[in-house]
C-alpha cells in the first residue's frame, strides 16, 4: 500500500499538479459571466452535449460511481450550494455534472484551473469560477454567484480546498464557504465520496459510491458555522457508515517517528 506522509490537514496538498502551474491572477479584468452570444452557444454545446455525457462514462466505466439518495435533490426547486470531500481529480471535477442532472453545476475552483491558456477558458465554459485575487474582482465573483444561484444553477465548493487521493476519512475544514447559502438564501446539500474495494481485481484502485445528503436551509441554522457542522457530521457518518476501504494511507509525521 502506497504512504503519503502529511503535516496539516489544512494546508497540505497533494495534488498532481501541485507547484506545477503559474498561477494567474484573477483580477477584475476576469469575465464571470461572458455575454458574447457565440462563447455561450459553444458553452452549452460543450458541457450538455459532450461533458456531460463523458462525465457519466468515464466516471461509470472508470470507478463504477454509484450514487445514493440523488432523490433529495428533487426537493430544491432553486439553485444550491453543493459541498464535497476533495479526493479525486478528474472525477471530483465530473461527479458534480452526474449529482445535480439536469442543473448546471458550476465548481469554484483554484486559479491553477483556468492559468493554462485555452485549457483555461474549456474550464470557464464548463462551469469552472476561479477564486478572486482582489478585492474587486471579489465583488464581480459574488455577483456572478448571485446571477447562477437565480437562474437555478449549483454552484460546488470542494471546503476541504486541496486533493488528498483516496482519502478515506473527512478532514476538517473552516465554516468559510458556508457563508454562501445565507448571502443568497439558498440550501446547501452535502455530498460524500467514499470508496468500496472491487470484488475482483482487487488491487486495482476501488469504487466510488458518492452519497448525498438532505438540504439544509439557512433558516434552520443559527449561523454558517451551525451549517458547516451539519454537513461535517453528515460526511463523517457517512464515511463510518459506508466503511470506505483505504487504498492509500496517510500518516501524520509527527506519529511516523514516535
Amino acid at each position: 500500500m502506497r504512504v503519503i506522509y502529511y503535516t496539516d490537514e489544512l494546508n497540505d496538498d497533494f495534488s498532481p499538479t501541485n507547484g506545477k502551474i503559474r498561477q494567474k491572477v484573477i483580477d477584475k479584468n476576469y469575465t464571470y459571466l461572458p455575454g458574447n452570444p457565440l462563447w455561450r452557444i459553444f458553452s452549452f454545446i460543450l458541457y450538455r452535449l459532450i461533458a456531460t455525457p463523458v462525465a457519466f462514462l468515464f466516471n461509470k466505466i472508470g470507478f463504477g460511481v454509484r450514487i445514493k439518495n440523488r432523490k433529495a435533490l428533487k426537493k430544491i426547486k432553486t439553485g444550491y450550494f453543493l459541498y464535497g470531500n476533495h479526493t479525486q481529480v478528474a472525477a471530483d471535477a465530473f461527479n458534480p455534472t452526474i449529482i445535480t442532472f439536469p442543473k448546471k453545476a458550476n465548481i469554484l475552483v483554484n486559479p491553477d484551473a483556468v492559468s493554462i491558456p485555452v485549457v483555461g477558458k474549456v474550464v470557464s465554459m464548463l462551469g469552472g469560477m476561479p477564486l478572486p485575487s482582489t478585492k474587486e474582482a471579489a465583488k464581480i465573483f459574488l455577483n456572478a454567484i448571485k446571477k447562477k444561484i437565480e437562474k437555478g444553477q449549483v454552484i460546488t465548493i470542494y471546503p476541504e480546498s486541496h486533493i488528498w487521493p483516496y482519502y478515506n476519512k473527512i478532514r476538517p475544514f473552516t465554516d468559510a464557504s458556508f457563508k454562501y447559502p445565507f448571502m443568497f438564501n439558498a440550501p446547501a446539500v452535502g455530498f460524500t465520496v467514499t470508496y468500496r474495494q472491487r470484488k475482483i481485481f482487487k488491487k486495482l484502485p476501488p469504487l466510488i459510491t458518492v452519497t448525498v445528503s438532505e438540504p439544509v436551509y439557512p433558516k434552520e441554522c443559527g449561523s454558517k458555522t451551525e451549517m458547516r457542522d451539519r454537513i461535517y457530521g453528515f460526511m463523517v457518518q457517512t464515511v463510518e457508515k459506508e466503511k470506505s476501504c483505504e487504498y492509500i494511507k496517510y500518516i501524520k509525521k509527527e506519529k511516523a517517528y514516535k
